[in-house]
């Protein structure tokens, strides 16, 4: 099997695959968000101009982009807003990367009509690049994606809580990494990876689901199975600090 070289971009919840060819992935922009939050009686810009301006300037590491999940946020119709920005959003995209592709994600649905036609959506149970298997998170991963040696997710938005010598909380996006209970994996599947690369979400306004509390620990069925071995969760910020296992 060719061996992948994965990058997170340094600053940025995306990462790069390299290999035939460079990918950039990023993963649950929840476009449209912010009007489910005015509902909530927050008065929100869109935050779409501003991710629009941080992916096409990622274009410079690779010339594709991968999006892991959840392109809008609305389930499950498109809101007249997703409807709105959304296909000029793509299609600006389209300008900066020579090919783009969505995994669809559990707030994906009724995506597809407002594709730009170049712009391909796959299953949320994935596909694999460059020999590293890549998936949403909300259902299981094909077993295409499993015969790999890192699998890559998004979904479940993760962050790590932080608190200081004064009792202060602050939640930060973060990578995780992780590995598998073996024996719970082949019960499913023919081949158990080796890592599991699990991306922060893009949107600023989503600062994620702290991984270092229970409700970080039950997300999407490959945690709630025990597939995974909470005691290898590795976390990483944003800027590389290593803040070691969990």
């Amino acid at each position: 099997m060719e061996t992948v070289d994965i990058e997170p971009i340094a600053d940025t919840p995306a990462l790069l695959i390299k290999g035939k060819e460079s990918w950039v992935v990023v993963a649950d922009l929840h476009i449209g968000i912010e009007v489910q939050l005015r509902h909530a009686g927050f008065n929100i810009p869109s935050q779409t101009p501003r991710m629009l301006e941080s992916m096409m300037a990622l274009a410079s590491q690779g010339d594709k982009l991968l999006i892991l999940g959840d392109l809008k946020h609305r389930i499950p119709s498109v809101s007249n807003r997703e409807n709105k920005e959304i296909g000029p959003f793509l299609e600006k995209l389209e300008e900066s990367f020579r090919k783009i592709v969505i995994v669809a994600g559990n707030h994906d649905g009724g995506l597809s009509p407002i594709l730009p036609q170049g712009v391909e959506a796959i299953s949320g149970r994935g596909t694999r690049v460059n020999e590293a298997g890549v998936f949403h998170g909300h259902i299981w991963p094909s077993d295409q994606v499993m015969d790999t040696k890192t699998i890559i997710m998004g979904h479940t938005h993760p962050s790590v809580m932080l608190t200081d010598s004064l009792g202060t909380r602050t939640n930060e996006k973060c990578w995780v990494r992780a590995g598998f209970v073996e024996s719970k994996v082949l019960e499913r599947f023919k081949n158990c990876p080796k890592e599991m690369i699990i991306v922060p979400a893009f949107n600023p306004l989503l600062t994620g689901t702290p991984v270092n509390t229970s409700r970080g620990s039950s997300i999407g069925p490959m945690f709630r199975n025990g597939f995974v071995d909470s005691a290898s969760l590795r976390v990483y910020l944003l800027d590389g600090t290593n803040l070691g296992h969990l």
